[in-house]
């Protein structure tokens, strides 16, 4: 049987899907959709991509290939650290809510259909248990390793990290919770793309923003009388055993984070 990201790669003139329904999840421009016949995924359509290669806007169909590569580069991102990511599909599909009175007419939009998560993004739950906290240090700490590989190996790392951009909950067909990527539009980059004099800046800002992101949920974990250990001592080595920047700014940045673990 084609599973449901197989049976939504449409050609714009055909409706994909029927009976579409408004969903509760909100997220930027974006808008999200229900479809009873496929409980189990969220179709999200893109208001305004705004993707340019070379000066010029991708079509629609340029947007699954450039999309679904930076999502492939995102999910081996994760495999490799142990971090669950939410299965996600791109494709080219009619429009929901465009009307038209000429027959046959549509509006192409791009889409991404997104495996359902039954649960809360990190930004949103209350309070973190044992078990839950537990995965929530171990993600941090892969993220923390996976900058530091990537930054050593000229590699893809995952840039827009956020809270929001991570559910604990329910998979389709499991019966755990667990902590899962659902970033549909990742910014994924190479080093190689930045020049070497904004290697050491961008290194020391991207692992002070997500400590910063991670201490907001230490928060949240047994009344703030816990830290994600695992994650700290993960950083500390990192600050221990990558060089010592020598740019001034970089080297601002570190000193902070060496403060924060304290």
């Amino acid at each position: 049987m084609m599973n449901p990201f197989e049976i939504f790669k449409q050609k714009p003139d055909k409706a994909p899907f029927e009976n579409w329904k408004p969903s509760k999840l909100r997220g930027g421009s974006a808008e999200f959709f229900d479809l009873p016949a496929h409980p189990e995924i969220v179709v999200r359509k893109f208001s305004e991509f705004g993707v340019k290669q070379d000066g010029k806007n991708l079509t629609n169909a340029e947007s699954i290939g450039y999309w679904s590569e930076r999502a492939k580069a995102l999910e081996g991102f994760a495999d490799r650290y142990g971090i669950k990511m939410a299965k996600t599909g791109y494709f080219v599909g009619n429009d929901p809510r465009f009307t038209s009175e000429t027959e046959g007419e549509s509006s192409p939009a791009f889409m991404a259909a997104t495996e359902k998560i039954s649960g809360k993004n990190l930004k949103e739950i209350p309070e973190f248990d044992e078990k839950s906290a537990v995965e929530v240090d171990n993600m941090f700490s892969g993220l923390f390793a996976g900058i530091r590989d990537s930054y050593n190996e000229d590699g893809y790392w995952w840039r827009d990290y956020g809270n929001t951009q991570v559910m604990y909950g329910i998979a389709p067909k499991e019966t755990e919770p667990h902590v899962y990527i659902v970033d549909v539009d990742p910014r994924m980059a190479k080093w190689n793309e930045f020049l070497p004099q904004r290697k050491e800046y961008i290194f020391w800002s991207d692992m002070g923003l997500i400590f910063e992101k991670m201490k907001e949920l230490e928060k949240k974990y047994a009344h703030s009388t816990k830290q994600f250990e695992n994650a700290r001592k993960t950083l500390a080595d990192i600050i221990t055993k990558m060089p010592v920047p020598t740019n001034e700014t970089a080297i601002d940045l570190r000193e902070q984070l060496i403060s924060g673990l304290r």
